[in-house]
């Protein structure tokens, strides 16, 4: 009997509903059972389970209790957030397409799923954390430091690039810019000039005076992260003479 971790979050398949709880299965554990008592379902009163339940409902829920001794698992749907719900759920749905690639992937290699699941699922999962974040990386052109055969690589690049949009991701930061010199205007003018030419990938937004948003898109936060950092040196370049403030 598979085990999930305490306090992971984990989709369960609601199977039985009864007064005080319901019974669910483990989609992640091949259907190992589960309980959700009545008092972890709503921080508010119920007044009817069913209400919250209906059988076959897929849900995200919270492993607090494991008793490997008598095999049971509780589990709470009111300690889940909306936000740990969609990431769950998200990255359930990023499984069941990274499998479907891998099988297309095997397809065309002419092998089996099994095959490809022991030559290169593992690995790739283990030097990747997820099969789906691996395939993110072979379309953006990535070479997997993991040892496998370069046929395999050219196979999942080329299903990976046919299927996988590269990732983008947008940094907002809000840019106050101030001047009261005599050409002032002209100084605040040639900073947002000189942000905008150094840092290609950004869209500067007039918000209301003195207020811009800088909008910075890369393929990860970290790169987004650095190219703000630039616009940060040339801000701080024009100290003493623009006020300013960048904040994110």
């Amino acid at each position: 009997m598979p085990y999930p971790e305490l306090e992971e979050f984990v989709l369960a398949t609601v199977r039985k509903i009864m007064p005080f709880g319901a019974v669910c299965s483990l989609e992640e554990y091949g259907g190992t059972e589960a309980f959700i008592h009545i008092s972890e379902v709503s921080s508010g009163w119920i007044r009817n389970i069913r209400e919250h339940f209906k059988e076959g409902q897929l849900i995200v829920a919270k492993v607090i209790h494991i008793d490997t001794e008598k095999r049971q698992i509780d589990l709470s749907l009111k300690r889940v957030s909306e936000v740990e719900k969609k990431r769950k759920l998200e990255m359930h749905q990023q499984e069941k397409r990274a499998a479907k690639l891998l099988e297309r992937a095997a397809s065309k290699a002419g092998k089996t799923m099994r095959q490809a699941l022991i030559e290169i699922g593992e690995p790739l999962e283990k030097e990747y954390g997820t099969l789906f974040a691996a395939f993110e990386a072979l379309a953006s052109g990535e070479e997997p430091k993991t040892k496998i055969p370069k046929t395999w690589i050219q196979v999942l690049r080329e299903v990976a690039q046919q299927e996988i949009k590269p990732k983008k991701v947008r940094l907002r930061a809000k840019l106050s810019l101030q001047s009261f010199a005599p050409e002032g205007l002209e100084k605040i003018k040639s900073i947002l000039e000189k942000i905008s030419k150094e840092l290609p990938n950004s869209e500067l937004r007039y918000v209301g005076a003195p207020n811009y948003f800088v909008d910075i898109t890369a393929g990860d936060f970290k790169t987004a992260e650095k190219e703000l950092a630039k616009a940060q040196k040339i801000l701080d370049a024009t100290a003493g003479e623009v006020e300013f403030t960048l904040e994110k």
